[in-house]
C-alpha cells in the first residue's frame, strides 16, 4: 500500500485510517453514521481495503437511493434512520439544508419540525450483524454524545474512531466531552485533521478528531525519527536559525523606524 501523504496528503480524513492500517490494526467493518450518498465508505474500500464490510447509516430519505445502489452492487447494508441513545422516534427542526438535519436539540435553526424514526447505534450493528473490530465514522451535525452513549457495547469492538468535533461557545457539545467519553472508554486521541474555520472571523469552528482503542494503539513502538529523520531536523534547525537571526535584524530596523516616526 503506498503511504497516505502520496496518494491523498496528510490533512485528510481518510489518511489517519490509512496509517492505523499500515501499523497493524484491525479493521473489520468500517461503520459510516451520517454517511449521505456513501462516497467517503466507497473511497475507504477503495483505498484501505475492498474486502472491509460497510455499514452506512443516514436519517434522510434523499440518501436512501445511494445507499440502496451500494447495497444492490455491493451488498453492503444500510439503514435510513436518525441515532440516538433509544429506540423509538425523535423530533427533530427541520434544517434550513437537508445536509445541517441534526438529532442535537440546541440545532434548531430550522423551519418547523420533522419525525424520525431514532436507532441506538447498538441495536442497529446488531440488527445488522456487524462485526469487530469496527471503524466509526461520525458526521451527525452536533447529536455525537447521543450516538456514542447509544453505542457503548459497539465501542467494546471498535479499534478507532473519526468524529466531526465541534468547538463552540454555545449549546451543544463539546470536544472535551467527546474525548471524555472515549477516554473513559479506554479510547486515546491519535490524530486531528480538517480544522475548519468561521468565515465572518476565520476563528475556529470545528475539526475532525480521530481516536484509537489502547489495546491497538502502536505509538511508542518505534522512535520518533529515523536516524536518517533525526539528522534531517538537526540540520533544518541549525539552517531555520540562521535565518532567523537575518529575519531579528529587519524586525528591529522596521520597528525602530516605526518608533522614529511615532507609531
Amino acid at each position: 500500500m503506498s503511504e497516505p501523504a502520496n496518494q491523498f496528503g496528510r490533512d485528510t480524513l481518510i489518511t489517519p485510517l490509512i496509517i492505523m492500517v499500515n501499523n497493524g490494526v484491525p479493521v473489520t467493518t468500517f461503520i459510516d453514521v451520517g454517511a449521505a450518498d456513501g462516497t467517503f465508505a466507497l473511497t475507504v474500500l477503495d483505498a484501505v481495503n475492498p474486502g472491509l464490510r460497510l455499514f452506512n447509516i443516514d436519517a434522510q430519505e434523499t440518501y436512501a437511493p445511494s445507499l440502496a445502489r451500494i447495497d444492490a452492487m455491493l451488498g453492503e447494508p444500510y439503514r435510513i434512520t436518525a441515532v440516538g441513545e433509544r429506540n423509538g422516534t425523535i423530533r427533530v427542526s427541520a434544517p434550513k439544508h437537508e445536509y445541517w438535519l441534526s438529532t442535537a436539540a440546541h440545532m434548531n435553526a430550522g423551519e418547523g419540525t420533522l419525525e424520525l424514526p431514532c436507532r441506538t447505534l447498538d441495536s442497529l450493528c446488531t440488527e445488522a450483524g456487524v462485526k469487530g473490530p469496527s471503524f466509526i465514522k461520525l458526521d451527525v451535525e452536533g447529536a455525537e454524545m447521543g450516538v456514542l452513549r447509544g453505542g457503548k457495547e459497539t465501542l467494546r469492538e471498535t479499534c478507532g474512531l473519526l468524529i466531526e468535533s465541534p468547538v463552540r461557545n454555545a449549546p451543544g457539545p463539546q470536544f472535551l466531552e467527546i474525548y471524555k467519553f472515549l477516554a473513559e472508554r479506554d479510547f486515546s486521541l491519535f490524530d486531528i485533521v480538517r480544522m475548519s474555520h468561521r468565515g465572518s472571523d476565520a476563528t475556529l469552528y470545528q475539526f475532525y478528531a480521530v481516536f484509537i482503542a489502547n489495546r491497538f494503539d502502536f505509538r511508542g513502538k518505534s522512535p520518533l525519527r529515523s536516524k536518517q529523520q533525526q539528522a534531517e531536523v538537526l540540520e533544518a534547525v541549525s539552517d531555520r536559525r540562521s535565518q532567523l537571526r537575518a529575519e531579528n535584524m529587519q524586525l528591529i530596523a522596521s520597528i525602530k523606524l516605526k518608533r522614529a516616526m511615532g507609531r
